[in-house]
């Protein structure tokens, strides 16, 4: 019994490390892929297979968590609109405008606001060691945003492309303290299959349809690879999209999800390896300042103790666990 519990979780932890890598590639394809696939079709034709996959996947749980999902499908909608839609077109925005390693290092401040939203709503206090993760952790975001130069802030001279990753993570963090609540009635794949499809329905197909009665091209643009473009859908769309999601449910239900999230934190070192590797991109030293930084925020929000509000209310560390415990349904990380 103990040598199959082990084996499960090792298969376990290969499905998250395999998540963490997937994910971390995402903002890489992504970024190689922005002078062949307009935007709106990278998006479109990410999530479409994507989402009938899913759905076929998750038929069975779907038809068991209707009654709890039909009276709060109009709430749900306006999650996966935020969470997959609005989270996806600035999460790749992002890529296309900025480099992907810093892309992939600002993904990882989404923790940091979660616990600031957690905060923000009642659901607890911050300590003194709490609130200097918070200060270490937006600081090495404002490092890596204006490239080493805070004052770029003042001047209004930093990468346009930055500011949509920072506002991806802020909508993802939204996004996880709203569905926090319906994943104590809804089971997770259910869930990811929802949002997925209101996110589709609602930005990215109307977003795709005016973009080609404007005159945009469908999928590629004119001259560029169509066979390095299908390839770059496909993976997007099978690898990061599909599987990651797929892994990281399947790791979550073997070796649970506070164990789970810890291997996110693995996505934006492998986005870094990546870029380096596929992009020829250099790391520069406030790449590896901020990180560190914020690495050590979110180290100091994590362990440490925060204040209890009121009797009954829910700590903000356990605000911030439950948040963590979501499918990254949009990304990623």
């Amino acid at each position: 019994m103990t040598t199959g519990k082990a084996g499960a979780n090792w298969q376990g932890f290969l499905a998250l490390t395999a998540t963490a890598a997937l994910w971390g590639s995402n903002h890489v394809v992504a970024r190689a892929a922005r002078e062949a696939v307009p935007l709106p079709a990278m998006l479109f034709w990410r999530w479409f297979p994507a989402a009938i996959v899913l759905t076929i996947v998750a038929l069975p749980a779907l038809r068991s968590a209707w009654p709890e999902i039909r009276p709060r499908l109009r709430e749900l909608v306006v999650g996966g609109v935020v969470g997959v839609g609005v989270f996806s077109y600035l999460l790749f925005g992002g890529a296309y405008q900025s480099l992907a390693i810093e892309v992939g290092l600002i993904n990882a401040t989404t923790p940091v606001w979660v616990a600031l939203m957690a905060s923000r709503s009642g659901e607890g206090a911050f300590t003194t060691a709490m609130k200097w993760g918070l200060v270490l952790a937006l600081g090495g975001t404002v490092l890596i945003i204006t490239k080493g130069r805070p004052q770029a802030l003042s001047e209004l001279h930093f990468n346009l492309g930055n500011l949509w990753s920072l506002l991806a993570a802020i909508a993802f963090a939204w996004f996880s303290i709203q569905v926090r609540g319906w994943t104590r009635v809804i089971d997770p794949l259910s869930l990811t299959t929802v949002s997925a499809w209101a996110g589709l329905a609602v930005v990215m197909l109307p977003a795709y349809l005016v973009w080609m009665l404007a005159g945009g091209p469908w999928l590629v643009f004119e001259g560029a690879d169509l066979g390095f473009a299908l390839a770059a859908i496909g993976y997007i769309a099978i690898g990061p999209t599909m599987l990651g999601n797929l892994f990281y449910l399947y790791g979550v239900a073997v070796v649970g999800p506070a164990r789970a999230a810890a291997f996110l934190y693995l996505s934006p070192l492998f986005t870094v390896t990546f870029s380096v590797a596929w992009l020829g991109e250099q790391i520069a030293w406030f790449h590896v300042a901020g990180i560190a930084a914020i690495f050590a925020g979110l180290a100091l929000l994590g362990r440490s103790g925060p204040k209890r509000v009121s009797e009954g209310t829910p700590s903000l560390s356990a605000a911030g666990e439950r948040a963590s415990q979501l499918p990254r349904v949009g990304e990623r990380k």
